[in-house]
């Protein structure tokens, strides 16, 4: 009898351990702003679950975070230096998408919930960075996040799982080639004219994914007597932060101006010609490590804008450029590419009909191309 009742604790408290489980998955990890996000939410439900309904967040979120340094006026009438943090934050979008709206309970099963939904135009890309300026920590971010969640009788308990997708913007222009050209004097001490310089530059395009190699060629005509020792070809992001600090009631700016990446090539003795290709390798490069590149985004509080320089050094003169603005966008979804779907997930049930109004997936919906990498379907 002893045994008995020990193996009934056993099988109770193994069935006590087991949860029910949500996950989301949508049918890709990258979206332009515009663009029919398709997608399912499973339920793994081992225990009954009484509950008020299925619902979809949809949220765009931008922050941004900095430390400072001020004066402050002490009593006796000196001033001290004290440090502070400028803070920026702003929810730009926010959507919510029923998927089950009438209260019940979902029975022990497997289950799937298909949805779509078309993002709103104009949205800034994704962007997060961290690091340090001036020896202050700064820190900004424009994510874009799905939580799925089942609602419960107690909030605080409900059922529910986040992912989030990255968003890119619009483009400002169509993706072509572009040419720049730029005529100099080289002007050395006193003013004095040495001859002109012209240089010609084309690019492959005006928009890159982080990661890519920007093929960009350049010709030079050296009329002067001044021997051009190199051509420097860098991207420089331009970052702005907008914040406030609330215990003094301030509100300021940050401008972040960084040369992420550069190559040297040989440049051009005077009175010669030279047509060469000066390939730049869109990675960011730190300590000899690399790191993500970040995109380019127009938030209301955070902004980053990119460009591409093409300099040619003068000795003992100013530099002869060419500015070419680029448009940079995130690269792959790293965690949605590694996501792995649960065991249970192919003994999903598939439940269309159940989601109604505008965001659910019909039938047809369901075999077409959209779904096709989704679990389940």
């Amino acid at each position: 009898q002893l045994a008995g009742e020990q193996s009934v604790s056993r099988i109770y408290s193994f069935y006590a351990t087991m949860k029910n489980e949500i996950f989301l998955r949508t049918n890709k990890g990258e979206y332009v702003a515009g663009e029919t996000i398709y997608g399912c939410v499973y339920l793994h439900i081992v225990r009954p679950l009484r509950t008020q309904g299925l619902k979809l967040n949809v949220k765009g979120i931008e922050k941004c975070e900095w430390d400072y340094t001020y004066n402050e006026n002490r009593h006796d009438g000196h001033s001290e230096r004290r440090q502070g943090k400028m803070k920026g934050r702003k929810e730009f979008f926010k959507m919510y998408i029923p998927l089950i709206t009438s209260p019940g309970e979902f029975p022990v099963g497997y289950f799937s919930y298909p949805f779509h939904y078309s993002l709103q135009n104009g949205l800034p890309g994704t962007f997060f960075k961290s690091g340090t300026h001036l020896s202050s920590a700064y820190q900004a971010s424009i994510k874009y996040v799905l939580k799925a969640e089942v609602e419960l009788p107690v909030a605080k308990h409900d059922l529910k799982v986040k992912q989030q997708v990255v968003v890119y913007s619009q483009l400002r222009q169509p993706v072509q080639p572009v040419e720049y050209q730029k005529q100099g004097t080289v002007q050395t001490c006193f003013c004095v004219s040495r001859g002109s310089v012209f240089l010609k530059a084309t690019m492959d395009k005006n928009s890159y994914v982080a990661g890519e190699v920007a093929q960009i060629h350049v010709d030079v005509n050296n009329q002067s007597v001044v021997d051009i020792h190199n051509f420097v070809v860098k991207l420089v992001s331009v970052i702005t932060l907008k914040g406030s600090d609330a215990t003094r009631n301030v509100s300021d700016s940050l401008r972040l101006i960084d040369t992420v990446c550069k190559n040297k090539y040989g440049g051009c003795p005077a009175s010669d010609r030279r047509s060469k290709d000066v390939p730049l390798n869109l990675t960011c490069k730190r300590d000899y490590t690399e790191h993500e590149l970040q995109p380019s985004t127009t938030g209301s509080i955070v902004q980053c804008s990119h460009h591409v320089n093409i300099e040619m050094q003068v000795p003992w003169a100013p530099d002869i450029e060419i500015h070419a603005p680029v448009q940079i966008y995130a690269a792959q979804n790293k965690e949605w590419q590694q996501w792995q779907p649960p065991s249970w997930v192919s003994q999903c049930v598939r439940t269309p009909s159940v989601v109604t109004g505008p965001y659910g997936a019909v039938t047809e919906m369901l075999s077409s191309e959209a779904f096709s990498g989704i679990p389940g379907f």
